[in-house]
């Protein structure tokens, strides 16, 4: 009888071990925190903040300046049961670096030549646990305005519009040093000489 119990609870403890773990993001990051993107938003067609859909100018009254964007990001906890009571500081998110890169939905997308140059930029923004940051970032610089394929719709007005979707990879590491999961955003933004 001693022998047949004790072969239960071997088996019970070896199905136990088999089951994989709650999430795979769980594999890939020691942090029991995660990055959320909440939005990406920028400036629509009449200059008006918190547009899902940017519009950039290539020139504006004779200057090219770059396109911002702002993102509203968020941290949770990876443990579906805690309480953002129980956070620690260490729990939070140091946002810092922003990547940058263009497509388009014609399949299109050569660097330099159907789609500016990707970039990266460094930011250092502090998002606590359950707290809603919003962190400006640069989304077109003014240099890619001189630079193909956006160059080209200088001085041809509004027959033209370049239609790009940028994809933003916001990276970061909780306060404890732990590198966090990179985590992407996505919007759409209009190119054009827009009239002024």
């Amino acid at each position: 009888m001693k022998i047949k119990c004790l072969l239960l609870i071997l088996f019970a403890v070896c199905i136990i071990f088999s089951f994989p773990g709650c999430s795979k993001l769980e594999n890939s990051t020691t942090s029991a925190s995660k990055l959320i993107v909440e939005s990406v938003t920028g400036k629509d067609l009449e200059g008006n903040e918190d547009s899902t859909t940017i519009f950039s100018d290539v020139i504006t009254e004779g200057s090219i300046i770059n396109d911002n964007a702002v993102a509203t990001l968020t941290v949770v906890l990876l443990d579906p049961f805690a309480s953002a009571g129980i956070a620690t500081y260490y729990q939070s998110i140091l946002v810092d670096q922003v990547d940058i890169k263009y497509s388009r939905v014609d399949g299109l997308n050569t660097p330099g030549v159907d789609v500016p140059y990707g970039f990266s930029q460094k930011v250092n923004m502090v998002v606590g646990v359950e707290e809603k940051v919003s962190l400006p970032f640069v989304l077109i610089q003014h240099n890619a305005k001189l630079e193909s394929p956006l160059v080209e719709l200088i001085n041809i007005g509004q027959e033209k519009i370049l239609k790009l979707e940028a994809e933003v990879t916001f990276h970061g590491k909780d306060l404890g040093g732990h590198r966090v999961e990179p985590v992407k955003g996505y919007v759409s933004v209009w190119c054009a000489d827009f009239a002024d």
